[in-house]
């Protein structure tokens, strides 16, 4: 298998890319458009992903958007706002995607971890 050279400075256009997949989390960039935004070619993106974060970039940024997701039913905003605020087409489709990844509504997932908040 064909291992491919990261530099630090690869390794920083990576960390770069993640940081745009965080800071615009309502977009979803594919592999080449991102890699073409931080200069990097899409092996080394790709790779880059999997050696800083252990998985590759649409899972890093599905990660992300859940638990964003979570932290924004938590803070009891409403489902619209929280479909908006992370670039869902509107409340059905969030909920239908979180069914989709967790097996449960946003409702009931809020529900269940309500008392994770500490309350001040």
């Amino acid at each position: 298998m064909y291992q491919v050279h990261l530099s630090l400075k690869d390794l920083q256009k990576v960390r770069n890319a993640a940081q745009i997949i965080t800071e615009k989390i309502e977009q979803h960039y594919t592999i080449p458009v991102l890699a073409e935004m931080v200069d990097i070619p899409e092996k080394k993106l790709k790779a880059g992903f999997k050696h800083l974060f252990n998985k590759g970039a649409f899972r890093y940024r599905c990660d992300f958007l859940w638990n964003r997701v979570k932290i924004l039913l938590l803070e009891d905003r409403p489902l619209k706002s929280v479909a908006f605020d992370t670039g869902f087409k509107d409340k059905s489709a969030l909920i239908k995607a979180f069914k989709n990844e967790f097996g449960i509504t946003p409702i009931q997932w809020k529900k269940d971890h309500e008392n994770d908040v500490i309350k001040n």
